[in-house]
């Protein structure tokens, strides 16, 4: 009895297992499809022809301090919405995230847009013409996860 029992607990528990990893590999490659090229460290971005697709994203699983990603070039005076997520990385030890995310010109010239708590945020910023990079800064004591966004608005 104590025996069946156990074996239907395991089944079900592998079973539960597959489907949390299928549903990861699904997320996963759906991330992937949106990824940009990268070709001589420098993102190339081809920009969709839907608006609603993202044209560079940089997703961070963990963020301690900060954290730069590779660049992206506009080719004309363009309007782009940011869109940050950030969250505690492990839910046992909630943080209460205060971070920042810098829009970065070669030049030294940034955009940045803040963003406190375990929050999703919104904000629009005229780039001009040029090559950028983003800037992740976490200014908490614990590190935290941050998905960063960029789309044509």
């Amino acid at each position: 009895m104590l025996k069946s029992t156990f074996k239907k607990f395991l089944l079900c528990g592998l079973a539960v297992s597959a489907l949390t990893i299928g549903t990861q590999a699904a997320f996963a490659s759906d991330i992937k499809q949106n990824q940009t090229s990268l070709k001589q460290g420098q993102s190339q971005v081809q920009v969709e022809k839907q608006s609603q697709d993202a044209f560079f994203w940089f997703h961070l699983s963990r963020l301690d301090r900060i954290a730069s990603s590779g660049t992206f070039t506009i080719e004309s005076k363009t309007s782009v919405k940011v869109v940050g997520f950030t969250g505690s990385v492990n839910p046992s030890y909630p943080v209460f995230p205060d971070s920042k995310v810098y829009i970065v010109n070669p030049n030294g010239k940034s955009l940045s847009m803040s963003i406190v708590g375990n929050q999703y945020k919104e904000e629009v910023f005229e780039l001009e013409p040029g090559t950028y990079y983003l800037e992740c800064v976490n200014y908490g004591s614990r590190p935290i996860f941050m998905n960063v966004n960029l789309y044509k608005n």
